[in-house]
């Protein structure tokens, strides 16, 4: 009674598995919903739907009473409007696209005043490659309610997600209809983006939104570099929530590589520096007040990215923002840490070294020291002298 749903044959070189399911008892049937079908009736033309959107209304009501294969369609017939023929108001057909499956598909609708749709399964019992995987196309509308779910999700997240709600017994048929894969979902999401460009080109469009938000709440996105290629990002509000913490807690630049993924081999790597401060409310996580994007990994890079977040500081709140930070904290890069002592201490690192050491050994008097502290993180020297120990 408790049968698994896999049989294996062996062969010479590996072991095959197959999952194995019968087909649903006829008669099976699924309702249309009306506003489904007068969507399509819209889009017919002769004797065809134009557009694949029929496709997911069928596949969808399938997919209630046979969720193991992924089907695809051969062709499909629609009665024309005032027809005296008797013929049916809706026929497809349909196969499944596992390679080992004979599983063959019809669906025929016989009465637009109910929209029952007949479902007729032929061709003998389901049977899939353990080691394949098979998905339907994200097609019109699915593929337009997939990239508004992605405006406010990440793909891996959705991604994630969309497979939880699958039941084990739909994973182990490798069907992943409602799973489309990470690939899949950013590219919906770059296709989606990429309509509301004032340009076609990537950076120019950038700056025109520049010039769009100039002002508005939304104003982000500060600086739009095209050689070498680079973008900065902080807001008012940011601006003020670092001035408010940092003369009382410790400012963070780091830099990561691991986001963004280069165009090509010989294309030169970007990097993501972030200035961040901690969340004042416990054990939330810690606020990034401005980033920095670019290809450009130099002292001259960074310097420029720190200085002109502070000239907006300085602007925003006068002079006394000139020497704010009480501690920075980076990872012990010299790019990072000879542009921390450029742009916040106002003096080059050998020189800010030479006064902390005056400082510490009680030659130059704590009360007139004014300079942030320049702090190298203790787990980045705890992993640089284990990776030094292992050698």
């Amino acid at each position: 009674k408790n049968k698994s749903p896999y049989i294996s044959t062996q062969s010479s070189e590996e072991e095959i598995n197959f999952f194995l399911c019968s087909l649903p008892r006829q008669p099976c049937f699924f309702f249309i919903e009306l506003k489904d079908w007068q969507e399509l009736r819209q889009h017919q033309k002769g004797r065809v739907f134009q557009g694949l959107q029929w496709t997911n209304v069928i596949s969808k009501g399938i997919k209630s009473i046979h969720p193991y294969c992924s089907f695809a369609f051969k062709r499909h017939r629609v009665k024309t409007l005032g027809s005296q023929t008797h013929a049916p108001i809706f026929t497809c057909e349909g196969y499944c696209c596992f390679e080992d499956c004979p599983v063959e598909v019809k669906v025929e609708v016989a009465d637009e005043s109910t929209l029952k749709a007949a479902v007729v399964f032929s061709g003998g019992d389901v049977c899939h490659n353990s080691k394949e995987l098979h998905r339907r196309p994200v097609r019109a509308a699915a593929r337009q309610a997939t990239a508004e779910l992605l405006e406010t999700k990440l793909p891996r997240s959705l991604y994630l997600e969309s497979m939880q709600k699958i039941t084990p017994k739909v994973i182990d048929s490798g069907c992943r209809d409602d799973a489309p894969t990470t690939n899949v979902l950013k590219n919906i999401s770059w296709s989606e983006r990429t309509k509301t460009r004032s340009h076609p080109d990537e950076l120019p469009s950038l700056k025109a939104l520049i010039d769009k938000q100039r002002g508005t709440d939304s104003d982000v996105l500060q600086k739009v570099m095209m050689h070498p290629k680079g973008v900065m990002l902080w807001s008012n509000k940011t601006l003020s929530v670092f001035y408010k913490r940092c003369k009382y807690d410790i400012v963070y630049l780091d830099a990561t590589g691991s986001v963004i993924k280069k165009n090509t081999a010989e294309s030169p790597p970007y990097y993501i520096y972030e200035l961040v401060v901690r969340n004042p409310s416990k054990g939330q996580s810690p606020l990034p007040v401005a980033t920095y994007v670019t290809c450009d990994h130099t002292t001259a890079s960074v310097t420029y990215f720190l200085q002109a977040f502070q000239t907006d500081v300085i602007r925003m709140y006068g002079n006394v923002a000139i020497k704010r930070p009480v501690m920075i904290i980076c990872d012990g890069s010299l790019v990072l840490m000879h542009s921390i002592s450029t742009a916040f201490c106002r003096t080059g690192l050998e020189d800010l070294l030479q006064k902390y050491f005056l400082l510490i050994t009680g030659q130059h008097p704590t009360e007139t020291f004014d300079l942030p502290i320049l702090h190298r993180c203790l787990s980045h020297i705890m992993k640089n002298a284990k990776a030094l120990c292992k050698k």
